[in-house]
């Protein structure tokens, strides 16, 4: 294995030795540095169960020599506690020096060389990505996956890990009409790096894991694009165990096999072909039972999907349609007790009646069915407690909402905006046959908008209205409320303030449960265009019969960013000669066009026109990291006295100066991508993590009448079932907060948590944009992966709230 390791840095290593190309040397600075740091405190008093005070510092520095080789590094540091140890690193640091077609990782990074090997999981260690021009793409890497982390018996709800190493290598090469693609992960757990002893209901032992994944993809009556991938996972789950296996499996030479050692297959297939002004396509994947990688945190398996889409665009564009349906199930070796079925049907619809008046609405419809698979298991059962997996349930879920914008008014000093948003939804929970008793739900929902706005000032205003009615079963809840905003700039708008209020009353059955009244304000100052203090605080008052609370939130950041150090390879001539001398002089003037805007005059003339565009508030949002790309090339704009080269060097930072704004376009379609992807996941975690709550809470119910004296195995089964109750409610949470997301405007117009979250990702989603190709596969992943942790985390509030409600097993 080392022998292997070994070769391929050595290949790597060797590449880009002989990459050094130093043709740019003294036409650029020979070296810059930028970068900025960032830190945030936030301050709390309430009555949730958080920190009063925790800090997050983020820092990143770059240097370029001669405009092509680059050295990125970036930190982050926080003093939140979790109050136990951790098999994953918190705190992190990375640096990625590249040059031109060279990428290397060192430090706490993550890499992504598909869903089914690696996805996304950090590691400490290196890589390295090679991209030349042409046909052939490699990417490898090394690194510690997982820390070792002891048992500690004052803390049993945290589970010991072994550290765990891994690498992997990833090749393509693109024959023009097909491309090839071979990826190899390998990943084992140290069996000697932990010392104290393990319990055996832990069940916890050094395994190793290697994947190999082949991929194809190629082009079909030159137009149908076709792509398949096909993955084995093998996975030795004791790698302590002597037994050798009966018969040697397809990686043994790559894999060290006992009696523990099994196999999982993975197979991709997608079809995408062009009709009209839109496109059909097919899509087919299958997960055995229990796959899974190292190479990712979490993965669904058992599942067999197939799925059909078609868009079209029709009369001029005005109108958009789409059309999704989908058919899942699982239980594919026939080993579970029961089967579950899922069809999906989806309709979107988005008219543009004209420049101010435009409508969207969709419809989707969801039925899941679960079957018995035996049943004799039913007759033959003892007592009514056996059997809770036997069931013949089916759920029944639509999704409908219509959205009106129109545009009041729109000039240079005023406009005017309203919106109109309403949604229903319907879940029908049956159990052989008849609705279960609060399994009939409906949700309504009208919210609608009014805004105001002053450009010329700098001024805005917004009052919204809520509206939500829901029925479960025979209860009703109703909640609505009114919202104002407001947002003002100061001092040629290097000063902004923004002011918010929202006041909601919740009734249930009539009667009223709270009323909860929230202000907002906020403000951020840039000084210098490197320095950025913003402050945010908000109040929040709950009012009830029994109680009334109060929390405060104070979040106080600061932000430098630095980009001027230069050091000259040599000395230039500023003083430039006349025509005779053979170099052209700065009254010559030139002429060209970017994104229906002409830029013409003298170099000078042009770099002034260059700079009001690049000052303009339009372009006041680009991230960091985008600013740096930008300052830097505008840098070598103005330093250029040719016309030919001052020409090309100008569109070049034009194209990047208007890429964020192009980013955005297409970022809000990304999240919503990801929202939906999620979404079908969790409604398959649902049943699973109900079933493994009633699970527990029989145990612990038997084990209380068998032997009732045993505390300590009560007591730990207890434990158990407090830990699963508390997952279940907060995956609910979350689930419920996904639901919300039915189209494209939930996050066009989103709410504050999905606000909240696009805004802490944008900057780091437009560095991955950056860096990848027109599929967008790197943001989704980081972003599906950053989604959870960041939901799961304001869900950890809500885990010690709320009564737990079963939705499909009523045998306890």
């Amino acid at each position: 294995m080392n022998i292997r390791l070994l070769t391929l840095f050595i290949f790597s290593y060797t590449i880009i030795l002989n990459a050094q190309n130093l043709e740019q040397i003294g036409k650029v600075p020979l070296l810059r540095y930028n970068g900025g740091i960032s830190a945030n405190s936030v301050f709390y008093d309430g009555s949730a169960n958080r920190d009063p005070f925790t800090y997050f510092i983020n820092g990143n520095l770059n240097f370029n020599i001669s405009g092509v080789y680059n050295i990125p590094l970036s930190f982050s540091y926080t003093n939140q506690d979790f109050g136990y140890s951790t098999p994953f690193k918190i705190n992190r640091l990375s640096i990625h020096p590249s040059y031109k077609w060279v990428n290397t990782h060192i430090g706490d990074i993550a890499m992504t060389f598909s869903p089914y090997t690696l996805s996304g999981h950090q590691f400490t260690g290196g890589g390295v990505d090679l991209t030349p021009t042409g046909p052939f793409k490699i990417s490898a890497l090394y690194g510690r996956f997982l820390r070792a982390s002891e048992y500690n018996i004052e803390l049993p709800e945290v589970l010991p890990a072994y550290e765990r190493f891994g690498y992997g290598l990833k090749a393509s090469y693109d024959f023009k009409k097909i491309a090839v693609g071979l990826i190899f992960f390998s990943a084992k757990d140290d069996q000697s790096s932990l010392k104290n002893e393990i319990p055996v209901e832990l069940e916890l032992t050094p395994k190793e894991n290697t994947v190999i994944s082949s991929e194809i993809s190629f082009n079909l009556f030159d137009k149908a694009k076709i792509r398949v991938e096909y993955a084995i996972s093998g996975i030795t789950e004791n790698t302590q165990t002597n037994e050798s296996r009966e018969t040697s499996g397809i990686l043994s030479f790559l894999l060290d096999e006992n009696n523990t050692t099994n196999y999982y297959n993975a197979l991709n297939a997608n079809l995408d072909y062009p009709a009209g002004n839109g496109s059909v396509g097919i899509g087919y994947e299958r997960i055995d039972p229990d796959y899974r990688t190292f190479g990712a945190y979490y993965f669904n398996n058992d599942l067999e999907n197939i799925t059909l889409n078609a868009n079209q665009s029709i009369f001029n564009n005005k109108v958009n349609l789409s059309v999704n349906a989908g058919l899942q199930r699982d239980n594919l070796d026939n080993t579970k007790s029961s089967e579950l079925q899922r069809v999906v049907s989806a309709v979107n619809i988005n008219y543009t009646s004209s420049d101010k008046l435009s409508f969207n609405g969709g419809y989707s419809n969801f039925q899941s069915y679960t079957n018995i698979q035996d049943q004799f298991d039913f007759i033959n059962q003892v007592n009514q407690l056996e059997n809770v997996d036997t069931l013949n349930y089916r759920q029944i879920s639509q999704n409908a909402n219509l959205g009106i914008n129109y545009i009041l008014k729109k000039s240079e000093s005023k406009q005017k905006t309203i919106n109109l948003n309403l949604t229903y939804q319907s879940s029908d929970n049956k159990q052989d046959g008849r609705t279960i008793e609060n399994g009939l739900s409906r949700f309504y929902n009208i919210a609608s908008a009014y805004t105001l706005g002053y450009p010329k000032n700098a001024l805005n205003f917004s009052l919204a209205a809520n509206i939500s009615y829901n029925t479960i079963g025979n209860t009703d809840n109703l909640t609505f409320g009114p919202t104002l905003t407001a947002t003002k700039s100061f001092f040629d708008k290097k000063l902004r303030v923004n002011f918010s209020s929202a006041y909601n009353s919740a009734f249930n059955d009539g009667e009223k449960q709270n009323d909860i009244y929230n202000i907002r304000l906020g403000s951020s100052y840039t000084l210098r265009e490197s320095h950025n203090l913003n402050l945010n605080l908000l109040s929040l008052f709950r009012e009830t019969e029994d109680t009334n609370n109060t929390d405060f939130t104070a979040t106080l950041g600061y932000s430098y960013s630095f980009d001027t150090f230069k050091i000259n390879s040599k000395k230039r001539n500023k003083k430039l000669l006349s025509d005779a001398d053979g170099i052209i002089t700065i009254e010559e003037t030139l002429q060209f066009r970017y994104k229906s805007t002409t830029y013409s005059g003298t170099m000078l003339q042009i770099t002034e026109q260059l700079t009001n565009v690049k000052n303009s508030s339009r372009f006041q949002n680009i991230p960091q990291h985008g600013k740096k790309e930008i300052d830097f090339l505008f840098e070598v704009v103005k330093k250029q006295n040719k016309v030919n080269s001052y020409k090309e060097h100008a569109l070049q930072f034009l194209k990047a100066l208007y890429s964020f704004e192009d980013f955005l376009k297409i970022y809000d379609d990304i999240v919503y991508q990801v929202l939906e992807t999620i979404k079908k996941d969790m409604q398959l975690m649902d049943f699973k993590l109900e079933r493994d709550y009633v699970k527990t809470k029989i145990a612990l119910d038997a084990l209380k009448k068998e032997v009732p004296k045993n505390n300590l195995k009560i007591e730990e089964s207890n434990n158990k079932l407090i830990d699963r109750q508390k997952k279940l409610i907060g995956h609910r949470w979350m689930k419920k907060q996904f639901d919300k997301y039915n189209n494209i405007e939930s996050v066009k117009k989103p709410d504050n948590l999905i606000k909240e979250f696009k805004k802490n990702e944008v900057e780091n989603a437009f560095k991955l944009h950056l860096e990848e190709s027109d599929d967008h596969k790197k943001i989704k992943t980081y972003l599906e992966y950053q989604i959870i942790d960041f939901y799961y985390r304001k869900s950890l509030e809500e885990k010690n709230k709320g009564t737990l409600e079963l939705r499909y097993i009523n045998k306890i």
